[in-house]
């Protein structure tokens, strides 16, 4: 019986024996031999493959498929009955004969990657395996960053020797960028973050009629730590994640290699401006974020009874210049720190499509942690210093 193209096939024989000549492929594979009606139960045995003369993996899994059906089909034969008429007995898959040698490893890769078994399962690593691989990849990682922290060092001795020599033009630009175009995220975000501190607090101070000092705890607290930190985070989630996409994407687009094939370094001509303009405007972005959040609380001082003119000579008497110094430096420390990891991550991106998403996600996040980090060890330090 001629199926599809130049692919015939023919039976079976009174022995059970269907036979297969001409090409077994993607093109040649007839259809109809899948189906339920194109055989009786129980009546095959055996395909006969030596007519086969070409065999492509399409083909082989037709084949796969064919014999499984076959097998499906001898099911509804009891075994008893079969073997008294001669036929094949129920379940049992017919026998693959005559295959010719030149077409054995395309059959063969076919049925291993086809069979449930055919492939070894990936073993899933124990936790001792899990933790030793995220050691070795934290090992890595602070290797990497050490190294590039290194490298930006280095070009920043060379353009405070040379000052000339560093692209200023660039530097106001990403200023711009990272600042400018930050400041009403941040104000706004200080500014709740001032009336909700203050509310919170004349809550409990009212129980005492200590309302007052509702100023001092918004101040110092702005002042020395929570405006710092609101700095930082908007930097990381602003600054921090478009330096790592921007320069990701210029080493997904061959760009990095263009500036090394010119003899450039990628860390000095174009991560050491980012970094300067960030580590130079952080300062002050995070004074606009003290002063928004304390215009928050004196918003609720004035909720309260307490005019402006209280609330600002209150906060006079207790805030100082060593708490506005603290607070400064610890903004040039985060700003600085947030640049270098926005860039690190980009530049030592991978070359998957994934790459920019993945280096964006892991500048932010470890900017974030590394953040939390120092904020912790300069509150230790200013407590041991007395500062």
């Amino acid at each position: 019986m001629a199926g599809a193209e130049s692919l015939f096939w023919e039976g079976p024989d009174p022995s059970g024996v269907v036979r297969l000549a001409g090409p077994l492929t993607a093109f040649s594979a007839p259809p109809e031999l899948l189906s339920p009606k194109a055989f009786p139960p129980g009546r095959v045995k055996a395909l006969d493959l030596s007519g086969l003369t070409h065999l492509d993996l399409n083909g082989a899994a037709f084949l796969i498929a064919l014999r499984d059906s076959l097998a499906a089909g001898n099911k509804s034969t009891p075994r008893k009955a079969a073997a008294a008429a001669g036929r094949a007995p129920a379940g049992l898959a017919p026998e693959l004969r005559g295959l010719p040698e030149a077409l054995a490893p395309v059959w063969k890769l076919a049925e291993e990657s086809m069979s449930p078994d055919g492939l070894p399962k990936p073993e899933m690593p124990g936790f001792v395996e899990r933790v030793g691989f995220g050691a070795a990849e934290f090992s890595a990682d602070c290797r990497d960053l050490a190294a590039f922290l290194g490298e930006i060092v280095v070009c920043l001795g060379a353009a405070a020797a040379r000052p000339w020599t560093a692209r200023w033009g660039m530097v106001s630009r990403y200023a711009e960028l990272s600042v400018v175009n930050a400041l009403p995220v941040t104000a706004l975000v200080a500014f709740l973050v001032g009336l909700i501190l203050a509310f919170q607090a004349a809550m409990q101070m009212q129980m005492f009629g200590m309302e007052i000092y509702v100023a001092d705890l918004v101040g110092i607290s702005l002042v020395r730590e929570l405006g710092t930190l609101l700095t930082a985070i908007v930097l990381a989630g602003r600054s921090g994640s478009a330096f790592s996409s921007e320069l990701a994407s210029m080493k997904i687009n061959q760009e990095i290699d263009a500036i090394l094939t010119m003899g450039l370094s990628p860390a000095g001509h174009l991560a050491l401006p980012r970094i300067i303009s960030v580590t130079l405007t952080a300062p002050l972005l995070t004074i606009l974020a003290d002063l928004s959040g304390l215009l928050g609380g004196n918003v609720v001082m004035m909720g309260i009874g307490y005019p402006f003119p209280i609330f600002w000579a209150e906060l006079s008497q207790h805030l100082d210049m060593s708490d506005i110094s603290t607070g400064l430096f610890k903004a040039v420390v985060f700003g600085f720190t947030v640049a270098v990891i926005g860039c690190q991550r980009g530049l030592y991106a991978g070359d998957s499509p994934g790459a920019v998403g993945e280096a964006t996600t892991r500048g932010v996040v470890t900017n974030i942690i590394a953040i939390a980090i120092l904020d912790s060890l300069f509150a230790v330090l200013f407590y041991a210093l007395e500062w």
